[in-house]
């Protein structure tokens, strides 16, 4: 019997980790510090707008405390710049195969990436055979231990489903299972142009750290993804087309969010971090632009400066709101503002 091994608890798996429970299928996740004790103690919480439930998912605080089988599937939940550190462990544990015999390893099981940007495949296929990205949208948050808030049901979440670097028939299953936990999932065969696209949306989310009205932050939007996406055609990086989008049945971003008493909506991953002092994932939203840019040999000077301008802030562990969004444009006048006209990629409130 599959099992999923969901290593990360935070808004992404420990969301997934309660639908898969609560849709009959095994599965496990892995926690740490006091989100752990809180889980083992009492169950894990997820706050919907309509019910809070408790969900007694099974859960441990390391590989030492689970014998993995052949028959289980890893689900990398963690942020992308804690991804190496799991991957390098997970990827050499024992593994038990059907006669009980630990002839296996952690590289020869299936393992489900749901990291943004685009990193993490290439990481995971150093060492695992059988990768299959997972771009996802969820406007789940994770603020406090034991604790998830999910204000999207009866579909918690929408995502795009593929092995990397080439679909196969494998994928299916795992589309499958998902659908059944409550995911609008879509099996795609180039999962890395739609990981391309998700980040297009995610190299906003560290605006909302800045100090900023909501317009200036939805100008701010606009210039930092027409920069992206400029970028990106210029590196060569596929993207989904509107024709592709329309075929995979819409861009995800139609997913219901209601309100859940007592929480704020739209806080983004980003600023999740931020709030709960964690370590920041813009080296792999903005940066991943930064890097493509280099590498095609053009400018990325906004995404550039929201890297610097956050990647600072995370080392001084700064709560979200200290830095102004005028910080953003400093580097230059070229930077500032200058036009409203839309670039054709919608950001949202998803994580």
């Amino acid at each position: 019997m599959t099992r999923y091994v969901v290593i990360g608890a935070g808004a992404i798996g420990a969301t997934l980790a309660a639908q898969l429970h609560l849709a009959g299928i095994d599965a496990v996740l892995v926690a740490r510090g006091e989100n752990l004790t809180s889980i083992r103690s009492r169950g894990l919480t997820v706050r919907r707008p309509a019910i809070t439930e408790t969900v007694p998912v099974a859960v441990v605080g390391s590989p030492d405390e689970l014998e993995l089988r052949h028959d289980d599937v890893l689900v990398l939940a963690t942020k992308t710049q804690d991804a190496e550190a799991v991957l390098s462990t997970w990827a050499w544990l024992p593994v038990l195969d059907a006669d009980g015999e630990a002839t296996l390893l952690g590289a020869d099981l299936p393992i489900l990436t749901f990291q943004n940007g685009l990193s993490t495949e290439d990481l995971a296929l150093r060492r695992f055979a059988r990768v299959y990205g997972v771009s996802i949208g969820i406007a789940a948050s994770y603020l406090s231990p034991g604790e998830v808030v999910s204000p999207s049901y009866p579909t918690v979440g929408v995502a795009w489903l593929g092995r990397y670097p080439r679909a196969d028939d494998e994928q299916e299953r795992y589309v499958a299972d998902l659908v059944n936990a409550g995911y609008d999932v879509r099996s795609v065969d180039d999962i890395r142009a739609w990981k391309a696209r998700k980040l297009l949306g995610n190299v906003v989310n560290g605006l909302d750290v800045l100090d900023a009205t909501d317009a200036e932050r939805a100008e701010a939007r606009k210039l930092v993804i027409a920069e992206a996406t400029a970028v990106l055609a210029a590196a060569g990086v596929a993207v989904p087309d509107a024709a592709a989008v329309t075929a995979a049945g819409g861009d995800g971003f139609s997913l219901t969010v209601e309100p859940v008493p007592g929480h704020t909506l739209g806080r983004l991953s980003t600023w999740q971090s931020f709030a709960r002092g964690a370590s920041s994932e813009v080296d792999y939203l903005n940066g991943e632009v930064v890097l493509a840019a280099r590498l095609a040999r053009v400018d990325a000077p906004l995404n550039e400066r929201l890297q610097r301008l956050l990647g600072a802030e995370s080392r001084d562990a700064a709560a979200p709101g200290r830095v102004p969004i005028a910080e953003l444009y400093a580097a230059g006048p070229a930077l500032a503002p200058a036009s409203s006209a839309a670039p054709g990629v919608a950001a949202a409130a998803l994580t």
